[in-house]
């Protein structure tokens, strides 16, 4: 402790030398103490021997410090994940972080420093955020492509990928420039809790690696202030399930901290809740040890994920996606699940998911027949209320309506208009171990001699799964022009959004606005719709769909460039729909001809 103290009076003793020691300064044979956490909250020392400094070795300009590392459980655990960031000091003054080991089954703990002045920048850099749809999903997904997307991001995040290291310079042994290809960052710790086995399971099969990922309890707020060398936390997902991962911190100025060394998931300026985080233990491997931890209380923000270092502000959390879950089922009663999400393009809606998902498998099986009716709402600032109101029915019932939750989420999240992440997301889920659908059988009108501009009564005949019949009626307006014969099409859900992208072809929205306004009348699986459609051609031009347009219109639309014009092979010229209390399957068709109403006559 000693060491920590020098170096907290030299950061405020007038005229003192820096805090920080440059490499330049660094020789080979020089001796570090560093700084970690094996257990619990005790900081306890490791030795750092200088080998000599890779210039170049990450990217040019970017140097890294080698040394061999002795103390504690190093010499049969290697470099350890989760260490990453802890501070290396020198006479007193930072040298850098720990971030890098050597290969897979090294004989050695010998580790990659990074020198903490190239932290510093990078965690108050100002460039933008790179442009990345790596972990972006088309909603709704599937379960093999979120599984896929967060098995990419833990394994990123846990285990990257070895850098290409080839350093131009060599400071010490010219030998020691053998071991840069081998060097890698030492990784996050990942952590979670409260996966039940189905997930935990998927995610093992997307990412073996996961299999090691620590899982623990929710860690009691520590009895200190943040110190370097102390554990610490990102969080994607928290409350009654947890994911993240666990570092180092490696330096505190103020209320600006330095962890890491490298990146987490190199996004560059991000907003991710800081932890704290506390070590169980230390579990050996032959391929990579790792400390097993739990997450602490929030106490700041990330706000950097950059090259050569994470950093953040202690203090208030940053935005969250409120998630409250309640399950009711005969087999559970009624249960009420809450999360707190991180608010990003990518990632908001997959670990929503994973959330949602969870919930449903915690509590109810995950094998047979399964119908789930899901109500609720998804609330964003500036824009309203979208609601949530669905049906799903089969052996896939559970994912189904955790991806049909997320599709609102996923569209608005990754939208080419503005950013717009949720607020809250209430989510009721009703389950019951039956199927739970009807069928359409056979549709009618009330009258053989249907007119134009006339409204009649239309009839459904719904077939119940092992069950009876009904008639489900409504009354419907026909178009009061019309030529030639008119559709009256009764359909499901996806079977009308499979025909409007086949050959309706709705507008696309042009602004935020009218993306939310189409995504709250999203299609259903419990909803019964009815189109009447016409052969007449139409046009599709600034967001909206327009039947019937006069043919000089047409031309005039299609050659103006600067109007995104679509022409229609069918046009909708009436639409209605019902809601059902259980999933509804099929179409049906029903052509009619449609004839004038004459005035009656007079003697």
């Amino acid at each position: 402790m000693a060491t920590v103290v020098l170096a907290v009076g030299a950061f405020s003793a007038p005229g003192a030398q820096s805090p920080f020691l440059p490499v330049a300064e660094i020789r080979p044979g020089m001796v570090g103490i560093g700084r970690t956490v094996y257990a619990g909250d005790t900081l306890d020392e490791f030795r750092a021997h200088i080998l000599g400094v890779l210039r170049n070795a990450v990217a040019p300009g970017r140097d890294l410090i080698l040394a061999r590392l002795e103390g504690g459980p190093l010499a049969t655990t290697g470099v350890i994940q989760g260490m990453s960031g802890s501070p290396v000091y020198i006479d007193g003054r930072l040298v850098g972080a720990v971030s890098y080991s050597l290969g897979t089954f090294p004989r050695e703990p010998i580790a990659g420093i990074t020198p903490i002045a190239e932290m510093v920048d990078a965690v108050n850099s100002q460039a933008p955020r790179a442009q990345s749809g790596e972990f972006d999903l088309t909603w709704p997904a599937t379960p093999q492509q979120v599984f896929a997307s967060l098995g990419r991001l833990v394994a990123r995040a846990s285990a990257p990928l070895p850098s290409p290291l080839r350093p131009t310079d060599v400071v010490g042994a010219p030998s020691i420039a053998d071991w840069a290809p081998r060097l890698r960052p030492i990784g996050a710790a990942m952590v979670a809790s409260g996966l039940s086995p189905t997930v935990e399971s998927q995610l093992q099969q997307a990412v073996p690696a996961f299999a090691t990922t620590g899982q623990s309890g929710r860690a009691a707020a520590p009895g200190h202030a943040l110190r370097p060398g102390d554990p610490v936390g990102m969080t994607f997902l928290r409350g009654d399930m947890e994911m993240g991962a666990t570092g180092t911190v490696t330096h505190i100025d103020g209320t600006r901290v330095y962890a890491f060394g490298h990146p987490f998931l190199n996004q560059g300026p991000t907003s991710m809740p800081m932890t704290r985080a506390q070590v169980i233990t230390v579990l050996p491997s032959l391929d990579a040890s790792m400390k097993i931890a739990a997450m602490g209380p929030v106490i700041g923000r990330m706000t950097q994920d950059r090259a050569t270092a994470v950093g953040g502000v202690l203090g208030a959390g940053p935005d969250e996606l409120d998630v409250t879950v309640t399950i009711e089922s005969a087999r559970a009663g009624t249960k009420s699940l809450r999360f707190q999400v991180l608010h990003d393009q990518s990632l908001t809606p997959l670990f929503a998911y994973v959330a949602i998902l969870n919930s449903l498998t915690t509590y109810e099986r995950q094998s047979g027949v399964t119908s789930i009716a899901a109500h609720g709402t998804v609330t964003y600032d500036g824009l309203g209320t979208l609601p949530i109101d669905d049906a799903f029915t089969g052996d896939q019932a559970l994912s189904l309506a955790a991806a049909a939750a997320m599709t609102p989420l996923g569209v608005m999240a990754t939208n080419t208009f503005g950013p717009a992440l949720p607020r809250t997301l209430d989510l009721t889920l009703r389950v019951s171990e039956a199927e739970d659908y009807a069928t359409i059988e056979r549709v009618w009108l009330d009258t053989t001699r249907p007119t134009l501009g006339g409204t009649h009564t239309l009839h459904v005949l719904m077939r119940q799964y092992r069950g009876g019949t009904e008639v489900i009626s409504l009354p419907i307006t026909m178009p009061a022009q019309a030529d030639g014969p008119v559709t009256v099409l009764v359909t499901d859900g996806p079977g009308l959004a499979a025909l409007e992208q086949k050959e309706l072809r709705p507008a696309a929205p042009l602004s935020i606005e009218a993306l939310f306004a189409r995504l709250r009348n999203a299609r259903g699986g419990n909803r019964l719709y009815v189109r009447l459609l016409t052969a007449a051609a139409g046009t599709a031009a600034a967001g909206e769909s327009l039947p019937s347009l006069p043919a000089s219109v047409q031309a005039v639309l299609g050659a103006d460039t600067s109007v995104a014009a679509t022409a229609l092979t069918r046009s909708v010229v009436g639409a209605w729909d019902r809601r059902l209390p259980r999933v509804v399957r099929g179409s049906r068709e029903l052509t009619v001809t449609l004839r004038p109403v004459f005035p009656p006559s007079h003697p």
